[in-house]
C-alpha cells in the first residue's frame, strides 16, 4: 500500500484513495500513517511499506531473471587522497555564472574533468575577525 493507491475501505466500504497523514500528539509529531480519503479511518502504518532498497532490489532481481543474467555488484567509489583530480578541486579552477575555467591552461572547462596539472585547493577557512560586514 502507498499513497495514492485505490482501495476498498474497511471502515465506510467505499473504493477510497489512500491518504498519509501524521499523528499528532499534542505539539510533538507522531507517526506516519495511511487514512482512508474519505472517512479517515486508520488503514495501515508506514512501517507496512518495504523500504526504497527492498524495492529496486526486487525489481534489479526480477529483470536480472528475465533476461536470464545474474546481478552484478556495483563497485563503491571512496573519497581516498590522490583519487578526486576532478577540475573543481583545483586551485585552478574558477567558476563564473556563464563559464567555468582553467586559470593554468586558459581555457573553458567543466568542472568533473581530470588534469594531469592537479592541485589540490587549501580547504582551511580563513579568520575574518578583522573583516568588517559590508553593511
Amino acid at each position: 500500500m502507498k499513497r495514492g493507491d485505490k482501495v476498498d475501505c474497511p471502515a465506510c466500504e467505499h473504493q477510497t484513495v489512500v491518504k498519509e497523514k501524521v499523528e499528532m500528539d499534542g505539539w510533538t509529531v507522531g507517526e506516519k500513517i495511511f487514512v482512508c480519503a474519505l472517512c479517515e479511518a486508520k488503514l495501515g502504518d508506514m512501517d507496512d511499506l518495504e523500504s526504497k532498497d527492498e524495492i529496486k532490489t526486487n525489481a534489479v532481481s526480477g529483470l536480472a531473471g528475465l533476461f536470464d543474467t545474474e546481478v552484478e555488484e556495483k563497485d563503491l567509489i571512496t573519497e581516498e587522497e590522490g583519487d578526486l583530480y576532478f577540475c573543481k578541486y583545483c586551485v585552478h579552477y574558477v567558476s563564473h555564472a556563464f563559464v567555468e575555467r582553467c586559470q593554468l591552461h586558459k581555457k573553458e572547462i567543466t568542472a568533473m574533468q581530470n588534469c594531469p596539472d592537479f592541485i589540490k585547493k587549501e580547504t582551511e577557512k580563513e579568520d575574518n575577525d578583522d573583516k568588517k560586514p559590508i553593511f
